[in-house]
């Protein structure tokens, strides 16, 4: 008996440590891994690939001030996750598909200060940048940068004829980013801020007296959260578009009562909810929390990854086409949309390339709510960021400039 005891015992120890080691030792798929590993495979990266950033903050952050949490919202409380769920059909498109823009009606174009929180601001009267052209790129993976980086990196950004620059802010400081916010509005390039947060949680500090700092330099846009459709960005381990729309609309007053447009989103399409189901439950979670109104104001931030797919694939660059059937699908019109993160990798520079250009020259005759696209990534290390997880994605790297910079942007203004 006291034989079969000690087996027992040492069967248990072994088993454990399998199990132990299994878990320390097992490396997370795809769109959780490392990114930096991802060019070492034989057959470079997968096209669908979307890259996250998971720790995309300088590491001497300014401390945020707690003040407090959000006053109550007044609305009722959340969707039950366990609700059982159709997905809605897709909209039969027509000649009169939206609401908006009719053969015989034409929207109230008119300064933006001057809209009314429940009046619908239309698409055409979101700003956009003097010279247009729908071109714009994230800036570094950093909440803040010194002068020499942002003198540099603007000033390349000007001489790539980009119009449209998407920035981390962290929190609701108001004084890290007063230099390159100024030097981008100086150079016509419309700032689009990322109020950055490290996962969907309740915002700490003002984040209505930063937008309204930043608004009067010249800050329309402030996108809220990040991806929450990806677990890793959830305080609670799961994506919960109810949850996430609880929290979106407690920012988005702030936002909206400061003069600044609450950006949606954006979602990954590699998220372990999937991104077409979560920002229609997202909708459909404002309309029954009586926070609709908040869309009046509203855009949407899109990550249109494309990776090395089809030019025509719908479920790359173009994907914003399919989200604007969900939005019409809730509203009956669209809403203004500004990719925020995208592009393509591949192990080979020159289809890259190739890709990047089709992306950026579409642009010159995108669906008119479709306002900008933004490839993912200026620079890394170059701009003063010390994780290398992102620095293959640059176009700027130490001794290195992506010929898509050289060849194309530098080179063409639309």
């Amino acid at each position: 008996m006291v034989r079969l005891f000690i087996q027992f015992i040492i069967f248990c120890t072994f088993t454990l440590l399998f199990l132990t080691s299994c878990q320390l030792g097992g490396q997370p798929l795809p769109t959780l891994a490392a990114v930096a590993i991802v060019p070492t495979m034989p057959k470079g990266l997968p096209a669908t690939f979307t890259p996250l950033p998971p720790t995309a903050v300088a590491l001497a952050a300014t401390p945020i001030p707690v003040n407090g949490t959000l006053p109550p919202t007044a609305t009722p409380a959340f969707i039950p996750t366990i609700t059982p769920y159709t997905p809605r059909p897709s909209p039969t498109r027509t000649p009169t598909a939206t609401s908006e823009v009719t053969p015989t009606a034409t929207p109230v174009i008119k300064a933006i200060h001057l809209y009314g929180i429940n009046e619908v601001i239309p698409y055409q009267a979101f700003p956009t940048p003097r010279a247009n052209n729908g071109w714009g790129v994230h800036w570094v993976p950093t909440v803040s940068q010194d002068a020499g980086v942002v003198d540099r990196f603007v000033g390349e950004v000007a001489r790539m004829h980009m119009k449209w620059v998407v920035f981390l802010n962290d929190g609701d400081n108001t004084t890290d980013n007063n230099y390159l916010v100024e030097k981008l509005v100086a150079n016509g390039i419309m700032p689009v801020m990322r109020i950055y947060r490290s996962n969907t949680s309740p915002y700490d500090g003002d984040i209505g007296g930063m937008v309204a700092h930043y608004r009067a330099k010249g800050v329309y846009y402030y996108q809220i959260y990040n991806e929450p459709n990806v677990n890793v960005e959830n305080g609670q381990g799961f994506a919960n578009p109810n949850q996430y729309a609880t929290y979106w609309a407690a920012a988005a007053r702030q936002v909206a009562a400061n003069g600044g447009l609450p950006g949606i989103g954006a979602f990954s399409p590699g998220g372990e909810y999937n991104h077409n189901d979560f920002l229609d439950r997202t909708l459909r979670a404002l309309e029954f929390n009586g926070d609709a109104y908040l869309l009046n104001h509203a855009w949407l931030s899109v990550h249109n990854y494309h990776g090395t797919r089809p030019n025509n694939d719908p479920g790359g660059f173009l994907l914003f086409r399919r989200y604007n059937e969900i939005v019409e699908s809730h509203l009956g019109r669209s809403l203004p949309m500004i990719g925020t993160e995208g592009g393509s990798y591949s192990s080979d520079r020159n289809t890259e390339k190739n890709l990047l250009v089709f992306q950026y020259t579409y642009m010159r005759d995108a669906e008119p709510y479709f306002l900008a696209f933004s490839s993912w990534l200026l620079a890394n290390s170059e701009g003063g960021a010390r994780d290398p997880a992102w620095e293959w994605q640059a176009l700027f790297q130490p001794g290195f400039v992506h010929p898509v910079v050289t060849d194309f942007f530098y080179t063409t203004s639309r």
